[in-house]
């Protein structure tokens, strides 16, 4: 018997999901434009109480070809830019955080990621030196390269216009560390599924992936709503700071902007943004033994299906390796969540259809012992038998 399927990757591999349809419309002040146009404007408009106006893009990470977002801050040359990606390490410490193109100039460059601000900052100084900068051959040289991400294009045209650069999201760290001790083992079992269920519908449709906006899995309100609400705070903040008739320009993830759009028009980003930067307390027990290393494994599964490869070196180097005592069960949890037959175990009935199919088994039947395993049905997170077993299977993968 044999399990024939599309391959996917146990690591991040969708850009679908950051490019997501948007509808048109106006509700309560903000406009909705559809993403998938290039050369467009702003995807939401928020109108702050002082008459600021807030200009937000969704882009896609790593994205080196939408030029909108620089090309509309050189144009309009607003007060202040609110990203969700750090410019560096230091940027990236405190929500709220500022740098402008003096400060990034004396940067010293230590390493990796201050070289690259003292690179951003010298292309910046050379583009304001030249006077009409859309015009200039170091613009159209920069965007025709196809070599600069479009944040990294957004951080220099910011820059090269005299604007606030504001870091909105609240620090990685607390992050990590909300989404490692608040969720339960089965809030991050369901939490990997969700985004199993996500990796492989991009690969079967053209159709974006429609998450429940109302779900109630802890680990999806702390990965996507929480981080909603910090940006939208940071960019009221941001307009309030700019004063009346102000423009201030949002650069967000595209997955961002569906729920800050909801909680800008219910009004909730306030209440939920006060608690999201709070760093859970968890004592010396709850961070080690067995359970700690099957929660640190499932933790890890839901940040390498949901993040860049970035992120999640950064998330590992950053939390450290799990205590000896929660190493084993850790490298047989991870394992088992990183063979393909647990990606698969995770899918619905009707979408293992859609991407599998079995040679003398039906597949559905056959993943059932990984189905049991997983704390979300019940089960205890992983099991060495069933490692064992799963590491002496040959795969056919086309």
């Amino acid at each position: 018997m044999m399990i024939h399927c599309i391959p996917l990757s146990n690591t991040y591999t969708s850009l679908h999901r950051d490019a997501c349809h948007r509808g048109h419309g106006r509700v309560h002040g903000i406009r909705c434009q559809a993403f998938t146009d290039i050369h467009g404007g702003p995807d939401l408009w928020l109108e702050a109480p002082n008459n600021a106006k807030i200009a937000v893009f969704g882009t896609v990470h790593a994205d080196t070809e939408d030029s909108r977002i620089g090309r509309f801050i050189v144009e309009e040359k607003p007060h202040s830019v609110v990203v969700e990606t750090a410019l560096n390490p230091s940027h990236g410490s405190e929500t709220g955080n500022s740098v402008n193109l003096e400060s990034c100039l004396r940067v010293t460059p230590d390493g990796p990621r201050d070289s690259q601000t003292l690179g951003i900052s010298q292309l910046a100084a050379r583009l304001k030196d030249t006077g009409d900068i859309l015009a200039s051959s170091v613009w159209k040289d920069l965007v025709a390269s196809n070599m600069i991400y479009s944040e990294h294009l957004a951080y220099v045209a910011a820059l090269c216009t005299d604007a606030n650069l504001v870091y909105g999201d609240r620090p990685k760290l607390t992050t990590y560390q909300r989404m490692l001790m608040c969720p339960t083992l089965a809030d991050l079992d369901t939490a990997f599924g969700i985004q199993c269920a996500s990796n492989y519908h991009d690969l079967v449709s053209n159709a974006p992936f429609e998450k429940d906006l109302n779900s109630t899995n802890v680990t999806e309100k702390i990965l996507f709503e929480e981080r909603d609400a910090v940006l939208v705070k940071s960019l009221y903040e941001a307009g309030a700071k700019a004063g009346s008739g102000a423009l201030v320009v949002g650069v967000v993830g595209s997955s961002h902007l569906q729920g800050m759009s909801r909680l800008w028009e219910a009004n909730t980003w306030s209440t939920i943004a006060e608690d999201a930067c709070s760093v859970p307390h968890a004592g010396p027990e709850e961070k080690e033994g067995e359970s700690f290393g099957i929660r640190r494994a499932l933790f890890d599964g839901v940040i390498r299906l949901t993040c860049r490869p970035d992120v999640t070196y950064d998330a590992a180097v950053t939390l450290g390796p799990p205590p000896a005592n929660s190493m084993d069960a850790y490298e047989l949890t991870s394992e088992l969540y990183g063979s393909t037959r647990m990606l698969l175990a995770t899918l619905d009935r009707e979408q293992l259809k859609a991407v599998c199919s079995g040679w003398r088994c039906d597949p559905w039947e056959l993943l059932e012992p990984l189905r049991a395993v997983r704390p979300c049905n019940g089960g205890p997170g992983y099991d060495q038998d069933l490692v064992m077993n799963l590491r002496t299977l040959n795969f056919e993968l086309s």
